[in-house]
């Protein structure tokens, strides 16, 4: 709003200025036509002073005409010419517009100088009269010139008053117009923001405010908008913590469960194996091969090794692992997830391909959330997969290390996403899957656990073609500490 305070008062001093400079502008113009109207009277009075010249000439013609001393007459008559011959040059240099040809009357005053008879003179007189009455109507010429610019003069004084008057209530009224439009809006947006503050409080998180303004009002709007948009990722934080508790005490219910079954088919397996062992040992000592071979104790013992690998791994996988971050070994996490992996049926269909680099490099993290993620991805590759029946169904698990972090690679052939819900995946409850079969928080979870571990997350699918999920895990602590500051 200061910027925009200062924008009027820069555009009032800018529109004050322009009114300034039309008032100078139309006060030149008027002390133009002023200097030109005193210059008009100015040249009036030589416009008289040489018709008064030529009276006199006239007059001293007709009233010496009979005189007997010719060269006194010629005399007085060559004095009020001299007289009449200055003024007009006077006129001339002045208002050369105004000149009077006087050729017929040098003429003949040339004539009468040489014989100065009565006939000579009676031309002189004519030749004077014919001047006056040409320079009267010169006379005429001015007065009517000087009259328009008169009249010129006053029309311009009242179109610059009347102008000036009309800019400055053009002003006013557009000014009142601004400020009145400018706290119409200014209360509309206030209350607008009111409402979606009292929405907000009442849980309202969808759509924020169209950010109209640019001002503190817009900075306010932009501060809602952010508020909500923080309140909403809280509140999904602390659901998704609340959904990851669950998670946590469920999967604690499970491989206490499974570490229970474990332990209680243990005993058995040991004694079957015991069992299988004597007999095959029997069997090669002095047991008759007719009777002891239909027995086959060795496939026995070859599926009670199988049995008791499966537990071994269920209870590897629910075994209580430290929550403080170390160094661990991604190869065979993964190993050990993907074995567990093989037990869902739906892998029975799936060819799962390992790429592991045998000199990988240690990564820095903590164990049970690193399997966390690589169950997260594999059962969403799996989950991919599903539906495919065009063409075999794979997953490629591959691993390298790439300036100083160690990569994981996790691709399938799967169904694929479009670039729209590609850019949703990492939404918290954004899921593609029926009700029931996903809760939205697996991707979620994983971006966050990379974040909160100095790792990172993305993911470069193509609809009907596959998806590629790529993992990068710190391998030093000092790393790790550092991306996790980020």
């Amino acid at each position: 709003m200061r910027d925009k305070g200062l924008v009027v008062v820069v555009s009032l001093i800018a529109y004050a200025m322009f009114i300034a400079v039309f008032v100078v502008q139309q006060k030149n113009l008027l002390l133009r036509d002023f200097d030109e109207i005193q210059q008009s009277v100015e040249i009036d009075g030589l416009l008289k002073q040489v018709d008064g010249a030529i009276f006199q000439s006239v007059m001293a013609t007709y009233a010496n005409i009979d005189a007997l001393d010719r060269g006194a007459l010629m005399q007085r008559i060559q004095f009020h010419y001299h007289t009449l011959v200055t003024k007009h040059a006077e006129l001339g240099a002045r208002a050369p517009q105004y000149n009077l040809n006087l050729a017929s009357v040098n003429a003949a005053l040339s004539l009468a100088e040489v014989e100065p008879s009565r006939i000579n003179l009676n031309q002189l007189a004519q030749a004077l009269l014919k001047a006056k009455g040409e320079f009267a109507q010169i006379i005429e010429q001015a007065q009517q010139s000087r009259k328009q610019m008169t009249e010129n003069y006053r029309k311009l004084g009242d179109s610059m008053v009347m102008t000036a008057l009309l800019l400055g209530m053009l002003g006013l009224a557009l000014l009142g117009a601004l400020t009145v439009l400018f706290f119409r809006r200014l209360k509309e947006d206030l209350h607008t923001l009111r409402i979606r503050a009292m929405d907000i409080v009442n849980g309202y998180r969808d759509a924020p405010l169209p950010i109209s303004r640019h001002d503190e009002v817009g900075q306010l709007m932009i501060a809602i908008n952010n508020m909500a948009s923080t309140l909403d990722t809280r509140e999904k934080e602390l659901m998704m913590e609340r959904q990851k508790y669950f998670h946590q005490e469920k999967m604690a219910a499970i491989g206490t469960l499974a570490a229970g079954v474990a332990h209680e088919i243990g005993n058995p397996i040991a004694a079957i194996s015991g069992i299988a062992q004597d007999m095959a040992e029997r069997r090669n000592a002095n047991c008759d091969i007719a009777l002891c071979q239909p027995c086959r104790p060795d496939l026995i013992h070859i599926q009670t090794q199988r049995i008791a690998s499966i537990t071994r791994e269920i209870s590897e996988f629910a075994s209580h692992q430290t929550v403080e971050p170390q160094l661990l070994d991604l190869n065979g996490l993964l190993r050990s997830a993907s074995a567990l992996m093989r037990y869902d049926k739906r892998s029975r269909r799936i060819a799962l391909n390992f790429n592991l680099d045998s000199q990988l490099p240690a990564f820095y993290g903590v164990a049970d959330q690193a399997t966390q993620v690589i169950m997260n991805l594999l059962v969403n590759a799996m989950d991919a997969l599903e539906e495919v029946f065009d063409r075999p169904p794979s997953i490629t698990i591959a691993t390298r290390a790439q300036n100083g972090q160690v990569r994981l690679s996790i691709e399938d052939n799967g169904c694929g996403m479009d670039s729209a819900t590609l850019a949703r995946v990492f939404e918290a409850f954004f899921t593609t899957k029926a009700v029931g079969h996903g809760t939205g928080l697996g991707l979620s979870l994983c971006y966050s656990i990379m974040q909160k571990n100095g790792g990172s997350i993305s993911i470069d699918s193509t609809l009907g073609r596959g998806t590629c999920v790529q993992a990068l895990f710190p391998t030093t602590e000092a790393a790790y500490n550092e991306m996790k500051a980020l």
